[in-house]
C-alpha cells in the first residue's frame, strides 16, 4: 500500500525528536486517510455495529485522548475544547445493543465539520508540544512523554477499531483509498493438517524497563509449563468453515452453549458476519468492496462461532491457550531469540496487505513449530478469558485500560491482524474482546 505505509515503532532508549515527530505524523495521517474514505457526513452518524459508537465518536476520540493525556503529564496547560474532551473521551463496552443505545441516547453529536476542525487544531497543538519538549532518554513509564507514546499507540489501535466499523457500511458510502491493495486468492487451500508442537516452558510478560512502549497488561512475569499438543497448521479457512455452515452448523444447538445460542437466535446469525449470499453463492465483504469468497483466506468469526466449530469437529477439539500460542510462536524459554522490530515485515501485519491473505502465503510467517500465520493475517481467538499477569499494576495515566476487563466476560486474542500496527503488532501485546464481538479475528484448532 504505497501511500499507506505504516512506520515501525521505535526503541525509547534510542530515539530523537525527529523520530517521534515522524512517527506521530504517520500515525495521524493513516487515521485521516481511513476516515476520509467516508463519502458523506451523514454516514458518520450511522451506527453500523450495534455494539460500538457511531463513527462520529471515533472521529474525535483519538485527538481528545492525546489532549487529555498531555494535560495529565503537564506538557499541555490549556484545554482546546472542554466539552469535546469529555464527550469524546470514554469508549463503550456494552454486553448488547440495548446497553449501548441507553448509554448514547441522550447525546447530541456535534457537526462533522466541527470535529474535523478540532482534530486539525489538536494535530497542530501536538506538533508544537513535540517540537518544544526536550528529549531526555530513556522515555520510561513515569516520563512525561509516556503520555505522548500512549496517544500514538492508542490512535493506531483505533485505526483498527474504525476499520471494523467502516467495513460494515454499504460499499456505496465509501471510497477505497488510493493504493489500498487486497491480497490475492489462490482458490481452494490444501488440507489443513494437524502438527505436533513439542511441549516446553514459556515466560509470559515483560519487564518494567523494556525499551518499547507497552500497555499495563503486558507487564508481569508468568512461567508456564506446556504439554505437547496438536494444532492445525493454518488458521481455519473460509473453505473449511463453509463445510460447517453447509452441514447446518448454525442450526444445530448441540454445537452452541446457552449464551452463544441465545446470541445466535436473537441476531438471526446464519453464517460469518462478512459473508453474504448473492445468486445462491457466498460473497465476501472486504474493507471497501464485495468479492468472491476467498476460500484460502482465514475465516473471520467471533469467539462463539469459533467454539461452535470446535464442538462440530469433536469433543477433543478446542482453541489454543495463551501459553501454547507463545510456545508455538517463540519456542520454549531456553530457545527464545531477542525481539527484533524489523521482523514485522515478515508477516501480514502493519498494512502489508489491505486484507487477510491466503494461509501459508508468506513463507516468512512459518514458525519453527511448523504452524503458519501465528503472527498477522487475522487475530487468533484463545480459549481463556483476559487475565492479569503476576505483578500487574494499572498505569496511572490510563487506569481503566485493562483492569475493568478482568471480569471473565472477555476472551483473549493474540498475534495481530493485517491492519494491526505499532507496538500492538509486536510480541507482548495481549488483546481481548467480548465473545460476541468481531475484530478481524479467526482461530485455529487444537487437540491434546
Amino acid at each position: 500500500m504505497n501511500n499507506l505505509k505504516s512506520n515501525l515503532p521505535f526503541f525509547l532508549n534510542d530515539c530523537s525528536q525527529k523520530t517521534i515527530l515522524t512517527y506521530f505524523q504517520n500515525t495521524w495521517q493513516l487515521e485521516d486517510i481511513l476516515l476520509k474514505s467516508i463519502q458523506n457526513e451523514e454516514t458518520f452518524y450511522i451506527n453500523p455495529d450495534p455494539l460500538r459508537n457511531p463513527l462520529i465518536f471515533y472521529l474525535g476520540h483519538s485527538a481528545v485522548f492525546y489532549i487529555n493525556k498531555l494535560i495529565s503529564v503537564g506538557l499541555l496547560k490549556k484545554r482546546l475544547n472542554p466539552n469535546y474532551e469529555i464527550l469524546f473521551e470514554l469508549g463503550v463496552d456494552p454486553d448488547n445493543a440495548e446497553q449501548l443505545n441507553a448509554a448514547i441516547a441522550h447525546i447530541n453529536w456535534p457537526k462533522v465539520e466541527a470535529v474535523w476542525d478540532y482534530r486539525n487544531q489538536a494535530y497542530n497543538t501536538i506538533i508544537e508540544v513535540i517540537k518544544n519538549t526536550a528529549i531526555s532518554l530513556p522515555i520510561h513509564q513515569n516520563h512525561p512523554l509516556w503520555g505522548l507514546m500512549m496517544g500514538m499507540e492508542h490512535q493506531r489501535i483505533h485505526f483498527e477499531t474504525s476499520s471494523m466499523l467502516i467495513r460494515q457500511f454499504p460499499v456505496e458510502k465509501l471510497k477505497r483509498p488510493q493504493g489500498w491493495q487486497y491480497a490475492p486468492s489462490q482458490g481452494i487451500p490444501n488440507h489443513n493438517k494437524m502438527i505436533l508442537v513439542q511441549g516446553g516452558t514459556v515466560k509470559l510478560g515483560k519487564s518494567e524497563d523494556f525499551p518499547l512502549f507497552g500497555w499495563d497488561s503486558e507487564y508481569g512475569d508468568r512461567l508456564v509449563n506446556v504439554e505437547s499438543f496438536f494444532a492445525s497448521q493454518s488458521l481455519i479457512t473460509n473453505a473449511e468453515f463453509r463445510e460447517f455452515v453447509n452441514s447446518n452448523g448454525y442450526e444445530n444447538q448441540e454445537y452452541w452453549d446457552d449464551k452463544s445460542w441465545q446470541w445466535k437466535q436473537e441476531n438471526n446469525v446464519k453464517h460469518p458476519k462478512f459473508w453474504h449470499i448473492e445468486n445462491g453463492n457466498y460473497q465476501y465483504r472486504a474493507m471497501f468492496d464485495n468479492l468472491e469468497l476467498p476460500l484460502d483466506w482465514p475465516v473471520e468469526v467471533n469467539y462463539y462461532e469459533a467454539m461452535a466449530y470446535c464442538r462440530w469437529k469433536g469433543p477433543e477439539t478446542r482453541l489454543m491457550s495463551e501459553a501454547e500460542w507463545n510456545l508455538a510462536t517463540y519456542k520454549s524459554i531456553e530457545n527464545q531469540t531477542p525481539l527484533e522490530i524489523e521482523n514485522i515485515h515478515n508477516y501480514n501485519l502493519n498494512l502489508k496487505f489491505g486484507s487477510p491473505s491466503p494461509v501459508g502465503l508468506l513463507k516468512t510467517a512459518e514458525s519453527a513449530s511448523g504452524l503458519w500465520d501465528l503472527r498477522g493475517n487475522v487475530w487468533e481467538w484463545l480459549e481463556e478469558t483476559f487475565n492479569p499477569l503476576p505483578g500487574f499494576k494499572p498505569h496511572f495515566l490510563y487506569e481503566d485500560n485493562a483492569a475493568p476487563f478482568f471480569d471473565n466476560n472477555h476472551k483473549m486474542m493474540l498475534g495481530g491482524a493485517w491492519v494491526t500496527q505499532g507496538t500492538e503488532a509486536l510480541r507482548f501485546y495481549r488483546n481481548w474482546f467480548r465473545p460476541n464481538f468481531y475484530q478481524h479475528a479467526g482461530f485455529r484448532i487444537v487437540q491434546n
